[in-house]
């Protein structure tokens, strides 16, 4: 039964991790690598598994055995027995040195797996590029992380059987002391031969057993890094859902005096911009002047914000940050989809949404190309919508704000990997349908913001401008 328990327990922590991940608050991850994290939600938990397996069963069986043969010993020849204490020592200085060799060196073993699994996953979504340039090079990078595992695990697995070893040799000194003192006494005639063979019986059990036990120790000390890791992940800062219920925008969107900073590095810096309820926002400036900082705040990516943001007259830090999304759309040019059907896809934005609703979204996002596919809104996309092009995943995400269906619409680079036509057709389609709802679009062509009735100039992180039309100018800033 225990194996089954512990796979149970396994569910569980799977599930513990899965949902501090899902709830954390997103600056934990900022300057994080991604593949130490999966790292740990696989290679941790299979060796947390592994190591309480081989501890398990056998470490409890073993420690009444030993205690048990330790009161046969005693009652059998308790002299006998003393030389047996005399190599304690040697098993004591034998358990503290290599468990704590072990104990570092597991911990080496799974940093070097993080490490492994980090460049694999790197290397699969990178792929395509990865083969455009110097492939030797990107092996030379594996063949040194590979290099590092297997000296990890090498030194790891050496410590495991110089452990065994120095057991084995304090044991046969042990037994070779009884062996010695014990035929003095028989010849001496203090004990049979009978006596003699049957206490070296007991012995070797107790020997047999304490090997066992000590090795669970070991195994113990050794998977305290890996647990601590796993601990890392239990103790991520959740986000904090409490909060004032935001019912939707009413009148408008304030900034006063914002600025950002991240990792000491100045995002944003004293913005003031009013955006009324309604208003269509296009908002310009080069890569790296903040724009994207500007609105990732509305939806909370960045808590840590000075000065105040707020939605009528209420600070975004006093309402519950869920029921802010629940009312906020947003389309970057980095679409989220998981490997399923398109239908699944889409129902996150709305768990509910009928088959009709579904397919007037579709339509509406000019994505009409999955009523062609032989399974339609049926048809699994593969991780990442693999199977579709950028354009493809991107009127996939424009689909789920039509069943959404929000108060405030975020479109950053949203529309960038759409033709000309597509995308006339698809911002036409958004302005029509949400004409009472507040729009705010980053885009690098200008023609996507031509009916917005609000510019906002963005310029290394400060607000350059705030204007009612666009110029030529702005062609070089967009």
């Amino acid at each position: 039964m225990y194996p089954l328990a512990l796979y149970k327990v396994m569910k569980n922590l799977r599930e513990n991790i899965f949902k501090k991940i899902l709830n954390a608050d997103m600056s934990f991850f900022f300057g994080k690598q991604y593949g130490e994290i999966l790292s740990r939600t696989t290679n941790d938990i299979e060796a947390f598994k592994s190591a309480m397996i081989l501890i398990g069963v056998d470490f409890f069986t073993q420690l009444f055995t030993v205690i048990a043969m330790v009161g046969v010993l005693i009652y059998r020849d308790w002299k006998l027995f003393l030389i047996f204490l005399f190599a304690t020592p040697l098993f004591a200085i034998s358990f503290n040195y290599f468990g704590e060799k072990r104990k570092k060196y597991s911990q080496r073993v799974q940093e070097s797996a993080g490490e492994y699994t980090q460049f694999i996953n790197q290397l699969l979504y990178g792929l395509e590029t990865i083969k455009l340039f110097n492939k030797e090079k990107i092996l030379s990078v594996f063949v040194s992380i590979n290099e590092r595992f297997f000296k990890n695990q090498r030194k790891n697995a050496l410590y495991d059987v110089f452990f065994l070893s120095s057991i084995e040799i304090a044991s046969y000194l042990a037994a070779g002391g009884i062996i010695f003192y014990g035929g003095v006494r028989i010849i001496n005639g203090e004990l049979t031969t009978g006596d003699l063979f049957s206490f070296l019986s007991a012995l070797l059990i107790l020997v047999n057993s304490s090997q066992i036990l000590q090795r669970g120790l070991i195994q113990i000390k050794a998977v305290n890094p890996v647990i601590e890791r796993i601990k890392f992940l239990l103790d991520i800062p959740q986000e904090k859902e409490d909060g004032i219920e935001f019912k939707g925008l009413k009148e408008k969107i304030e900034y006063k005096n914002v600025s950002l900073k991240i990792n000491e590095n100045k995002i944003l810096e004293d913005v003031n911009v009013l955006i009324r309820k309604g208003q269509k926002v296009g908002i310009i400036g080069q890569t790296g002047s903040g724009k994207s900082s500007f609105v990732k705040l509305l939806y909370g990516v960045f808590r840590s914000y000075e000065g105040k943001i707020l939605l009528d007259d209420t600070d975004l830090k006093e309402y519950n940050i869920k029921t802010v999304r629940d009312k906020i759309a947003v389309i970057t040019q980095d679409v989220f989809i998981f490997n399923d059907t398109i239908e699944n896809n889409l129902k996150i934005a709305k768990p509910d949404a009928t088959e009709e609703e579904i397919i007037n979204a579709l339509k509406k996002a000019k994505a009409d190309f999955v009523f062609k596919l032989k399974d339609t809104v049926k048809t699994v996309i593969g991780e990442r919508g693999s199977s579709l092009s950028g354009g493809e995943r991107q009127r996939l995400a424009i689909a789920r704000i039509f069943l959404k269906n929000p108060d405030i619409i975020i479109i950053d680079e949203g529309t960038s990997a759409l033709d000309e036509e597509t995308e006339k057709y698809v911002m036409e389609e958004i302005y029509s349908h949400f004409h009472d709802k507040t729009i705010l679009i980053i885009a690098h062509r200008l023609k996507t913001l031509e009916k917005c009735d609000m510019f906002i100039v963005f310029e290394n992180g400060k607000v350059k401008e705030i204007r009612g039309s666009l110029n030529v100018k702005d062609s070089t800033r967009s």
